[in-house]
């Protein structure tokens, strides 16, 4: 799996972060090619090399003539992107589709109705389009973000003068890690802030990442004592880290009928939970009692929390985030002389292959066709190891 780590050293930029994608092997035909599909007028992509604190790194610029148009959100959304690719067009659309959320609660106004101007200028698009174009180029399947150093002082706006960072850049920010830090002027733009945003996990990047390429892009400012670069990392991660948040969910409960248990426990898991299970302890005064606790993906943890609160006689319910990681894994179907089971195959980090027949289809091939289990056992097993002989044979 390859997961783009966002590492905003000295702030972050749409032209900072195009260009660390650049270097780090997004080709630039690829983009002029998608940038004459969007009809902007004329424009002159500069990708120059610069050093910034002994680093090398790329500056990316456009030399477009002057001009006050500015764009809304629906015609960027239904015209300017309407000739990208797929990929290119979602990815580049969740963007200003984020920046329009932000900028339509900062003003009031509605989403439909808002109305760019710096964002809605043909470089902020080249740059959208260009990082969205990048990221499927690269095939990154996940993007996170360290901290975010934000700046301070004034900076000017088509609305006047605004403080830094400015409303749009903390409104997209808003869940992520930043930091109070840097030059008295912007370092983290709306552009920038909108991309992490719409594509980052709110979470620290996994800790069992393997680095396969690095790119920097650096900005057009140059401070004595501020490194101004933004700093991509392409890695792979060695095993399947089960994305989005994790929850671990549990009640002690000494005040149930045992035979009570497995029903909710069963209840629990058609409300979402991906695994669940019950441990016998002894609690307070003495009493014989026992732990029900499950984990769940986040967008499932308030129908498990209710089905602990319905189905269980607790009156309060406990939960955390947890890291999980997975092995990958894949299901399929077998064929045996005595019926098809289903079979859970796992990939380990050493590249050998685990696989386990499902325990439910034993039993009902075992008792259709009149046969022991472990008998039933040893033919499954010599059809996986057939199956795998003429796998390798075939290569």
């Amino acid at each position: 799996m390859k997961v783009l780590v966002i590492d905003p050293v000295g702030g972050i930029s749409g032209d900072m972060l195009l260009a660390g994608l650049i270097q780090l092997g997004c080709p630039v035909a690829l983009l002029e090619e998608l940038y004459r599909r969007l009809s902007l007028g004329p424009y002159t992509l500069h990708v120059t090399a610069e050093t910034i604190s002994g680093i090398a790194c790329l500056q990316v610029k456009f030399s477009i003539p002057p001009s006050d148009e500015g764009r809304t959100y629906a015609h960027i959304r239904d015209h300017v992107l309407a000739g990208q690719p797929e990929a290119v067009r979602a990815g580049a659309g969740k963007i200003f589709g984020v920046l329009a959320l932000a900028e339509a609660q900062i003003h009031g106004t509605d989403v439909e109705e808002v109305h760019f101007h710096e964002v809605g200028a043909v470089d902020s698009i080249l740059d959208i389009v260009g990082i969205a174009a990048a990221l499927d180029h690269l095939g990154v399947q996940a993007v996170y973000a360290r901290t975010i150093p934000l700046g301070g002082g004034m900076t000017g706006s088509l609305h006047g003068r605004l403080p830094v960072p400015a409303p749009a850049t903390v409104k997209l920010l808003e869940g992520f890690p930043v930091r109070f830090a840097g030059p008295d002027c912007e370092i983290a733009t709306p552009t920038g802030a909108a991309v992490i945003s719409a594509l980052a996990e709110k979470t620290a990047p996994p800790t069992d990442l393997v680095i396969r390429g690095v790119g920097y892009g650096c900005g057009t400012r140059r401070f004595e004592d501020w490194p101004n670069i933004c700093r991509v990392m392409l890695c792979e991660m060695e095993g399947f880290r089960e994305q989005g948040r994790i929850f671990q969910v549990e009640a002690d409960i000494d005040d149930m009928m045992p035979e009570d248990a497995a029903p909710a426990l069963e209840r629990i898991l058609e409300a979402g939970a991906a695994d669940a299970g019950i441990t016998p302890k002894v609690m307070k005064y003495g009493r014989p009692g026992f732990t029900i606790n499950a984990i769940c993906e986040d967008a499932r943890l308030h129908a498990v929390v209710n089905a602990f609160l319905v189905h269980t006689t607790t009156i309060g319910v406990r939960y955390h985030a947890v890291e999980r990681q997975v092995l990958q894994r894949r299901q399929y179907r077998l064929s045996t002389r005595y019926g098809e089971v289903g079979i859970k195959e796992v990939t380990l980090p050493d590249g050998s292959v685990r696989c386990k027949p499902e325990n439910r289809d034993l039993q009902e091939v075992s008792r259709r066709a009149g046969i022991a289990m472990a008998t039933l056992r040893e033919e499954v097993g010599r059809a996986l190891e057939e199956g795998r002989k003429d796998k390798e044979g075939g290569r």
